[in-house]
């Protein structure tokens, strides 16, 4: 095994341990983290894209984007409207902005609106960080 497959099997037991052990809202906060991740990949892809657009970017900018609203739905569908009430209804609707904006994002390459929904989850995800910080 290379050094990377073995540093890629590391991390996935690393993740799949925190997960394990994890309250729901580390589990809200591990998916905000990795969200930032996978648009920071999309971002990079475009961000090479521009100079020269090679298949591998094109195909990871897509896995990425697809990763990002794949965890966008997931966060949608963990939403409890009835008991959460506004605070619920208004993250489904930011969800739902952020992933048509994602669409956008892919299909014009444009990384000025990957760096507005990195912008938003940043932000939501500072109030989860509070809630996993305060032991909620």
């Amino acid at each position: 095994m290379n050094a990377r497959g073995a540093m890629a099997q590391y991390r996935s037991v690393q993740s799949q341990g925190a997960v394990t052990d994890a309250r729901p809202t580390r589990l809200i906060q591990l998916a905000y983290e990795h969200l930032l991740g996978q648009l920071a990949v999309a971002r990079g892809c475009m961000e090479r894209m521009r100079h020269k657009r090679e298949l591998a970017d094109v195909i990871e900018k897509g896995r990425a984007v697809a990763k990002v609203n794949g965890i966008l739905g997931e966060l949608s569908a963990s939403l409890d409207l009835e008991r959460g009430q506004d605070i619920a209804g208004n993250l489904l609707a930011l969800y739902s902005y952020m992933m048509t904006r994602m669409t956008d994002a892919n299909l014009h390459d444009d990384v000025r609106i990957v760096d507005e929904v990195s912008s938003l989850v940043r932000e939501i995800k500072s109030g989860w960080d509070q809630l996993v910080e305060t032991g909620a």
